[in-house]
C-alpha cells in the first residue's frame, strides 16, 4: 500500500459537498473542539479564537442566515509563560482543517468560502510550527511571524462580517 504524505487528504475519501446544515453543524461541532498549542499563550488562544469563529459562521450558514452574526474580536491569552507547542497536536488540528476546507471552499455562501481559506492556512501555519519544533528551530523569534498570520487570518475572517450597528440592543 503506497504512503500518504503526513498532511495529504486520505485518497479513500470522498469529498461532497457540505452545504447542507447537518454537514455544516458537524464541521462547525469538530472545528470548534480543536486546541493546537502554538506554544505562546497568545498564539495558542488567537487560534483557537479562530476556530471558535469559524465555528460560528458554520452554524450561521446552517440555520440558513442570509448574512453571519456580528462576532467579538478574540485577541488571545496575554502573559503565560512559553512552552514548547505540541506538535503531534498542531499535526493532528492541521489535518482534521485541511479534511473540511475542500469541502466548504464551494459553499454558497461567501464567508463560508472565506473560512474555508482560514482553515487552509492556518492547517499550514500549524504544519510550520510543528515542522519547525521536531528540527529544534521553532524560537522567540518565531512568535512574531505566528502571530502576524493569525491577526491576518483573523482580519479576513472580520472583513467577511456584517459591519456592527451601535444602534442594536444585545
Amino acid at each position: 500500500m503506497p504512503r500518504v504524505p503526513s498532511g495529504a487528504a486520505d485518497p479513500d475519501v470522498q469529498h461532497t459537498r457540505a452545504d447542507g446544515p447537518s454537514a455544516l453543524l458537524r464541521a462547525a461541532e469538530e472545528i470548534s473542539g480543536l486546541a493546537p498549542d502554538l506554544g505562546w499563550a497568545e498564539a495558542s488562544g488567537m487560534a483557537e479564537g479562530l476556530l471558535d469563529s469559524v465555528s460560528h459562521l458554520l452554524a450561521d450558514a446552517a440555520s440558513g442566515r442570509d448574512a453571519p452574526r456580528p462576532q467579538p474580536l478574540v485577541v488571545g491569552a496575554i502573559g503565560g509563560a512559553d512552552r514548547t507547542p505540541d506538535h503531534a497536536g498542531c499535526r493532528a488540528a492541521a489535518a482534521r482543517l485541511r479534511a473540511h476546507a475542500p469541502t466548504l471552499a464551494d459553499h454558497p455562501r461567501p464567508w463560508v468560502a472565506t473560512a474555508a481559506g482560514v482553515l487552509d492556512d492556518l492547517a499550514d501555519l500549524l504544519d510550520q510550527v510543528a515542522d519547525r519544533t521536531r528540527r529544534g528551530a521553532l524560537g522567540r523569534s518565531d512568535k512574531g511571524v505566528v502571530l502576524r498570520r493569525l491577526h491576518r487570518s483573523q482580519q479576513r475572517l472580520r472583513d467577511t462580517l456584517p459591519p456592527e450597528d451601535p444602534q442594536a440592543v444585545p
